[in-house]
C-alpha cells in the first residue's frame, strides 16, 4: 500500500504494463488488495485495459470471485461484458454460478 500511495503522489504512469501487459489495477485486483484497487481508480486507472489474453480487472475480480472489487470496478465504468481473446485465456472454475454473481455485485453498487 505505501508503495502505491508514493507512486501515486509522484505521478507515476498508472498505464504502464508488465511484460503480460497486466497493469497495477490488474495485479491489485489479483492479490485481492482492494484499498490499493481503490487508490489507482480514483487516481485515474482505467479499468478496461486488457491483458495480453483479453483480460480485464473484471476478469481477474471474477476469477478470485470478490463481489466487492468487481463492483467497484464496474463503479468506474468498467464494461461489464468484456470478453477475453484467446484459449490462453484465465478460465473461472466450475462450477460457478455467474448470475449469482453479478446480481450480488448489481446489488452492491
Amino acid at each position: 500500500m505505501a508503495v502505491v500511495t508514493l507512486l501515486l503522489e509522484r505521478k507515476c504512469l498508472l498505464s504502464l504494463c508488465d511484460n503480460e501487459k497486466r497493469t497495477a489495477l490488474m495485479k491489485a485486483v489479483e492479490c485481492q488488495e482492494e484499498e490499493c484497487a481503490t487508490l489507482l481508480l480514483e487516481h485515474g486507472a482505467d479499468p478496461n485495459v486488457m491483458d495480453v489474453c483479453g483480460n480485464t480487472a473484471v476478469h481477474y475480480a471474477v476469477f478470485c470471485q470478490n463481489v466487492s472489487l468487481a463492483a467497484k470496478l464496474l463503479s468506474y465504468d468498467a464494461y461489464i461484458e468484456a470478453r477475453n481473446k484467446s484459449s490462453k485465456a484465465r478460465q473461472t472454475p466450475e462450477p460457478w454460478d455467474f448470475g449469482s454473481f453479478f446480481l450480488a455485485v448489481w446489488r452492491m453498487i
